[in-house]
């Protein structure tokens, strides 16, 4: 997950519009920056959602994330080195326990950036230790980070300027979005979307889309549908989950995953509680005439 990234320039104009300037001269002129400069940083923000530019006027967006960051950045302007660059995406990933290791895996960020980053939370008490190897965010100390946090990571894994705002989010990893949507939308389609071109046709309300665009093989297709599962557990995602794994199980038995596990377990004849059983796997098996 590609949690908010907001270089000091974009803080520093942020921060600017609580003190009354809301032109890009005014903000060039007070923080002694070139009219370019600021021109850019402008348009770098309303890219990602967080001002808006109208009559030549900046204006922070009305959203929750928004105003305690503004609120942060007037209160603690020392602030705006910890959260620049990859300060946010790093502390994100700290609104609940994590091991440095599991932010590297998260956030593809090198280690020594986020030792860095963790160095300098720790320098002003932003985070805790709970053991010898696990981070959080010190809420009694920094209330607003972690609400701030919190509400990036909310917003972040529900939103996306890329696509329809009905849309919902499955995954969202670096420039990766996996999303659903009723309508026909510009993008790949995936998931379970795309089992009719491997002769499981399966009737849809809605349809499952990939960005970017690029041609999906059977692996991909079933990741997304595993990612699809995790957050719409029912016995017909199941079902079909089980019956692409069967079709294709020699390319993806060394998939693991739980939700896969306990399918392989179902498969053998145990009995799982809200799994499609054994014999229904079967009946669907026999109705595609898929072989394994």
């Amino acid at each position: 997950m590609e949690y908010m990234r907001l270089s000091k320039n974009e803080l520093q104009v942020l921060a600017q519009t609580t003190q009354g300037n809301s032109t890009i001269e005014s903000i060039a002129t007070k923080l002694n920056k070139d009219i370019s400069t600021i021109y850019r940083t402008k348009n770098d923000l309303v890219k990602k959602d967080l001002i808006t530019f109208t009559n030549k006027t900046i204006e922070p967006r009305r959203l929750p994330h928004v105003s305690i960051l503004l609120q942060m950045i007037t209160e603690h302007p020392n602030i705006i080195e910890l959260l620049s660059d990859s300060g946010i995406p790093i502390l994100s990933q700290l609104v609940e326990t994590g091991t440095i290791q599991q932010i590297q895996e998260r956030t593809n960020l090198k280690k020594s950036m986020i030792y860095k980053k963790i160095q300098q939370a720790k320098q002003i008490s932003a985070i805790q230790k709970s053991d010898e190897n696990t981070y959080k965010i010190n809420k009694q100390i920094w209330k607003d980070l972690y609400s701030l946090l919190k509400f990036i990571k909310q917003y972040e894994e529900t939103t996306d300027v890329r696509i329809p705002a009905d849309s919902k989010i499955y995954y969202k990893k670096n420039n990766e979005i996996l999303f659903s949507n009723k309508r026909n939308v510009d993008a790949t389609k995936t998931g379970f979307s795309a089992y009719e071109h491997f002769g499981i046709k399966i009737l849809l309300t809605t349809n499952y889309y990939y960005l970017p665009q690029k041609k999906l093989d059977t692996k991909d297709i079933f990741i997304h549908s595993i990612n699809i599962t995790e957050k719409e557990m029912n016995s017909r995602n199941l079902t079909f989950l089980s019956l692409f794994y069967l079709k294709f199980k020699k390319e993806l038995d060394h998939i693991h995953h739980p939700i896969i596990k306990k399918i392989r377990q179902v498969i053998n004849g145990k009995r799982i509680q809200d799994y499609p059983t054994y014999e229904e796997i079967m009946e669907k098996v026999d109705l595609y005439d898929i072989k394994f």
